[in-house]
């Protein structure tokens, strides 16, 4: 007699939703995709809680199927895919409002996860690894937003911040902790993804304050001061953005201790990669109290991290008693326009 009682298994969190696939023309292959992706997410679903998913849509024209998404909420524009050098998305985990509730609907790009459509037997085991990382991320990205609008109702649509800094700090502070929460979490079903965040984060490393400067001595003949902050910001929160998917990687697959962040970073910037340093360091300890943050600015210390590194890079950006900004680029000898001398320094700063 065998009185071995098996542990019962997690009940799958899936709700009951819409799974459709646009697209492609062979209805038998496109209800195999349907139902093998039904499977896999209502297997992720054990283990990642996503009773808030709204549906899922995997789309030949993902970004047709972005545009077209119908979200419920009046004001906010049409999703878009991330396009930029070095990292194309594949899916996104949209926030709507059905009822009086805000869900989260997961877009794919039919291509990199049609592997679902076969049978088990005839899967090609790496397209099968790329696919289950990819949808493990999105609905992680569920649980993510869950568990943020649990904790504070209303903050996954609109600003909650005033002021034009604060709500840049709120913008990177989202961005990055997103990230890197999404990142830990699916971080067990995406090992071999780690390559891809290692590299990604090494593009965005290379000469990214030589990209600053640049920017900043275009400034010096155009003048605009919102765009030297959004091109100068891009380039030296890029690192900081690549940064929260490699270690939300590295310490979601983490057996012991976690790895020391200055060491992954050698060569690095020393400004960006202090700010790294510091960037990583708060997000531990956020995740390591997720769901007791005693209020939403324990997650704006992120914004404040890369609003300080833009400044230490040659951009100040000062709040103003009206909650606007006053922004302003010093002169140094390193951003100031090809060909220039000191003496043409001497001039722009005396006017003389």
């Amino acid at each position: 007699m065998n009185d071995q009682i098996d542990e019962p298994e997690n009940p799958s969190t899936m709700p009951d939703i819409k799974v459709e696939v646009l697209g492609i023309q062979n209805e038998y292959g496109a209800e195999c995709l349907r139902l093998g992706m039904t499977d896999l997410v209502r297997e992720i679903g054990r283990y990642i809680e996503i009773s808030t998913l709204d549906g899922i849509t995997v789309a030949v024209d993902y970004d047709a199927a972005l545009r077209t998404l119908v979200r419920g909420i009046e004001g906010v524009r049409a999703e878009e895919r991330t396009n930029d050098a070095g990292f194309v998305g594949v899916g996104k985990s949209v926030v709507v409002k059905r009822g009086d509730e805000f869900k989260t609907h997961i877009v794919l790009l039919a291509d990199p996860v049609c592997v679902l459509a076969f049978a088990e037997e005839d899967r090609d085991v790496d397209d099968l690894r790329t696919a289950l990382a990819i949808i493990c991320h999105e609905c992680a990205h569920v649980e993510e937003h869950a568990d943020r609008d649990r904790q504070f109702p209303g903050v996954l649509v609109g600003y909650r911040a005033r002021t034009y800094i604060g709500k840049l700090e709120q913008q990177f502070a989202e961005s990055f902790w997103g990230e890197y929460a999404v990142c830990r979490t699916s971080a067990p079903w995406a090992r071999n993804e780690e390559k891809r965040f290692r590299d990604n984060l090494a593009t965005r490393l290379m000469d990214a304050r030589g990209k600053a400067r640049e920017a900043i001595r275009s400034y010096r003949i155009h003048g605009d001061v919102e765009r030297v902050l959004q091109e100068a910001g891009a380039a030296l929160l890029e690192p900081l953005r690549m940064a929260s998917y490699r270690f939300g990687h590295l310490d979601g697959i983490a057996e012991g201790e976690l790895v020391d962040i200055a060491l992954e970073l050698t060569g690095a910037d020393p400004a960006i990669s202090a700010a790294i340093v510091e960037l990583v360091s708060q997000m531990r300890i956020l995740w390591a109290r997720r769901g007791n943050w005693e209020s939403y600015e324990e997650l704006m210390a992120l914004g404040e991290t890369a609003v300080k590194l833009i400044q230490v890079c040659g951009v100040h950006a000062t709040p103003q008693p009206n909650g606007t900004a006053y922004i302003n680029v010093p002169y140094t000898a390193d951003t100031m326009p090809a060909g220039a001398k000191s003496a043409d320094l001497y001039r722009m700063l005396t006017g003389s």
